[in-house]
């Protein structure tokens, strides 16, 4: 195996991975976005190495989006539960 098969095999076990555990609805599948972002990262690398810059463009703009579930779903709640916590205002 080659190392761009295996870049490849990565960023879609982590991307199949990732949909599984946010499609399961629990307090785990925020973390779905986590293994999102690994394979987003895996899938850039991919996409330069192979010189598939339109697919490379595809996977920033889902990199963004992985970014946003991981602030919306993991950091943000936690940000606001530490707030209230402390007594910090908004």
């Amino acid at each position: 195996m080659t190392e761009l098969e295996l870049v490849e095999t990565v960023g879609s076990v982590l991307g199949a991975l990732g949909a599984l555990l946010l499609a399961s609805n629990s307090r785990w599948s925020g973390w779905g976005f986590v293994l999102f972002l690994a394979s987003n990262v895996a899938w850039l690398f991919f996409g330069q190495e192979a010189g598939h810059w339109r697919f490379f463009a595809q996977q920033i703009v889902f990199t963004l989006t992985s970014l946003l579930g991981v602030w919306r779903w993991l950091v943000r709640p936690r940000l606001t539960a530490w707030r209230q916590w402390s007594g910090t205002p908004r």
